[in-house]
């Protein structure tokens, strides 16, 4: 059973928030919505967020504001910023500073979807990769049939 994934919606935006919080509904997963980085940063529980969608700019910061405040929880979760970038060296800069990826806004929900699927499994690989023992099997278990 996987443990508790909690996601993030940050943006000024209303009706991207509901928007978001509707596809991520529609998936089984409730989001918590905020329209500032500061409201981010005050979010109770902040440590078992597991990605966060952001705009590119909120009132109170932008993209490059959300990844600290993200990455200062001990989950570190992925964050996915939704906007169109102009050139190429926009999208790289951004990946360079630990932005996860970047999805075309407005946010389809294959879109949204597809970010989840791909930080979960980032997590389980990081997980993976961080534990010490991983699963053994016995050496005469059948590999097919």
């Amino acid at each position: 059973m996987e443990d508790p994934w909690k996601v993030a919606v940050v943006s000024s935006s209303l009706d991207k928030r509901q928007d978001v919080a509707e596809i991520l509904f529609r998936l089984g997963i409730d989001a918590i919505c905020v329209s500032t980085v500061d409201e981010f940063r005050e979010i109770p529980g902040r440590e078992d967020f597991g990605l966060v969608f952001c705009d590119r700019q909120m009132k109170d910061g932008d993209y490059r504001d959300v990844l600290p405040a993200a990455a200062s929880t001990p989950r570190n979760p992925r964050v996915v910023m939704m906007s169109e970038f102009h050139n190429p060296e926009d999208y790289q800069r951004a990946k360079r500073l630990g932005l996860f990826d970047v999805i075309p806004s407005p946010c389809r929900s294959s879109d949204i979807e597809w970010m989840i699927i791909q930080a979960r499994r980032a997590s389980r690989k990081e997980l993976l990769r961080s534990s010490p023992e991983l699963p053994m099997f016995h050496k005469t278990a059948r590999t097919g049939s």
